[in-house]
């Protein structure tokens, strides 16, 4: 036990030695979350995204036109199953119901919102319901039964940070993984460690400890100063969150070791491990909601590692969200890494020849 615990100490020592690496894993992130904090930190940002169903009307159709033409409304029309469906799955702060219309009064309206999901919204639905009393000219077509409400506001750095905690983890796992494994096969230390007593398995494993530890420092440091700068806001259970910061590392460090059994050499490993964290980094909703990407795009965000484990970052941290509502982002995390693995010891080699 005390050889692994020195390897993982001698990996730890190389890894705060490496100055590229400490940039791009921990330096890169926090200008993100320096720059987009101070440019968006502020603002709030809230906006109601409206479902519309039922029968259609002169009504229907003026209430539908105004909140199109204002900023606050995002609109989605659809029947009352397809849009009550995206209620509950969190695509929709409101739905709107139309009955019939009757002659000389405006049709009933059924207003169905969730009181756990959006950013307040007690707000979402005064502010829908002003748009059907102008639509009505003062006569309240509404039956609304009042629930308790606990509002919240969630500002752009609290759904930012998680992004941004997400794309640390994979480039400290894709990139700095995949060249370092490399680099030791380039400078022969995997062929040294293979006629050594000590098993590459517990090498390899000193790495994986000593990245996870990495990881996890690394999180603190960055949720730590959006806490302090920006006043971020941590709504869910904290070991849930590090849960999830510990599978997401092992998911995307075995996807660099996997890259490393491909590159000939550490340029390569590096343009590899760009090539796929590249598209991720853009794709995944690290830095806009994937909801709000063309719906052509959507399907392939899905197929994304980094898409998961953001969304399991940001359900917790944002919404305050337990397990139910991230497991299938871990159990697609868990799957990865399994996959990832299994290619990584595939291709694994000692040295460089043969490339």
């Amino acid at each position: 036990m005390r050889p692994l615990w020195a390897m993982v100490k001698a990996n730890l020592k190389m890894s705060v030695r490496n100055r590229t690496a400490l940039f791009w894993n921990l330096a890169f992130p926090a200008i993100f979350i320096l720059i987009f904090g101070a440019v968006f930190g502020r603002d709030t940002g809230i906006r109601v995204e409206v479902g519309v169903a039922g029968t259609a009307s002169p009504f229907q159709a003026g209430v539908e036109a105004a909140m199109r033409g204002s900023e606050v409304f995002i609109v989605e029309t659809g029947s009352e199953a397809i849009e009550l469906a995206a209620l509950e799955e969190g695509d929709r702060d409101v739905v709107l119901v139309f009955a019939p219309a009757e002659a000389g009064a405006p049709p009933a309206v059924r207003l169905y919102y969730d009181q756990t999901d959006g950013p307040n919204a007690q707000i979402a639905v005064s502010t829908v319901r002003q748009v059907l009393l102008g639509q009505a000219g003062g006569e309240n077509p509404l039956v609304i039964q009042e629930q308790a409400v606990s509002a919240e506001e969630i500002s752009f750095i609290d759904f930012f940070v998680p992004g941004i905690l997400a794309m640390s983890l994979m480039n400290s796992g894709v990139i700095g993984l995949s060249t370092a494994f490399v680099i030791y096969r380039e400078r022969g230390i995997l062929r040294r460690i293979k006629v050594t007593p000590f098993p590459i398995s517990s090498f390899i494993l000193a790495r994986v400890m000593s990245q996870l530890i990495v990881a996890v420092a690394q999180s603190l440091i960055l949720v730590g100063l959006a806490k302090l700068v920006f006043g971020l806001e941590i709504r869910g259970n904290l070991l849930l969150v590090l849960l999830v910061i510990l599978v997401g590392a092992l998911a995307f460090l075995a996807i660099g070791f996997a890259i490393s059994g491909f590159a000939r050499n550490a340029e390569a490993a590096a343009s590899y491990a760009n090539l796929v964290t590249f598209p991720m980094l853009f794709l995944s909703g690290v830095f806009f909601s994937i909801e709000s990407a063309p719906a052509w795009l959507r399907p392939i965000t899905r197929v994304l590692p980094l898409a998961y484990l953001v969304d399991a970052l940001r359900e917790p941290m944002t919404r305050g969200r337990g397990l139910a509502a991230i497991w299938i982002d871990l159990a697609v995390l868990a799957i990865t890494f399994v996959v990832a693995m299994a290619v990584a010891i595939r291709f694994f080699r000692w040295d460089a020849r043969g490339a």
